[in-house]
């Protein structure tokens, strides 16, 4: 399988589109299959329109079929004024292409994008619950630092030196 990943703008309707899709796919899949409810409603275009805007929103595509993948969204920011740090959010797979390897592709396409833009670290919130999420990115070398509760559950906070 190869997949293209691509920035999307805000005036990109299909891959806003297919951004949706995957955000809510995902998150239908995450309650039904293992009672995760943090995505169960679907994040609104208007704020995904925003989030491009605001931070750096990508879609992976599979090249053969042209389909809509998998999305993650970067926000850089300094720390302390030197370390310019990466923060990742939105991180789905369409639940049709999980264990096809695809999420370990987006993570190695990102800490290479991070490392040509002399990124110093890595940092997400995952749900506290999501224990494949959790166990993923432990088994990519990140580390849970803390927890923090949010307005309905719980995230650990995560982090991977580059």
């Amino acid at each position: 399988m190869k997949l293209s990943f691509s920035r999307v703008d805000k005036f990109n309707h299909g891959k806003i589109d297919g951004i949706y899709k995957i955000l809510k796919k995902s998150g239908q899949n995450m309650y039904n299959e293992k009672g995760l409810y943090h995505w169960l409603r679907p994040y609104p275009i208007n704020l995904i329109k925003e989030d491009c805007e605001k931070k750096e929103v990508f879609i992976a595509q599979e090249l053969e079929t042209m389909m809509y993948l998998h999305t993650f969204q970067l926000r850089f920011y300094l720390l302390k004024g030197t370390k310019k740090i990466a923060e990742i959010s939105k991180f789905a797979t369409l639940p049709e292409a999980e264990g096809k390897g695809i999420g370990k592709r987006s993570m190695n396409f990102i800490e290479d994008y991070c490392r040509d833009r002399n990124t110093t670290k890595i940092t997400l919130e995952v749900y506290d619950k999501s224990i494949n999420a959790i166990n993923f990115y432990l088994n990519r070398g990140f580390i849970i630092i803390g927890s923090k509760p949010t307005n309905h559950f719980t995230v650990n906070i995560m982090e991977k030196e580059l």
